[in-house]
């Protein structure tokens, strides 16, 4: 199945949600839609699991190996 892995938090629009997430993934940068804080699922060990509001869903496989900006981004949410 298609996963595509977040490598970096480029931007978050707001920290409310529904908010609009720029990434840098291993496929290439994307934004998508945060619809709610649920669709961000801890799936073990440091590893995440994001869905946006079209379904697709994008993995962070350590959120340790996050830079600094992108975990200050993501805890906003966790």
């Amino acid at each position: 199945e298609f996963v595509p892995v977040i490598a970096r938090l480029v931007s978050v629009s707001t920290f409310a949600t529904p908010s609009q997430w720029n990434v840098a993934t291993d496929r290439g940068d994307t934004q998508f839609i945060l619809r709610g804080e649920e669709d961000i699922r801890r799936i073990g060990h440091g590893r995440l699991l994001i869905t946006d509001n079209h379904g697709m869903q994008y993995l962070i496989p350590n959120l340790d190996a996050l830079d600094a900006h992108s975990r200050r981004l993501l805890d906003r949410f966790l």
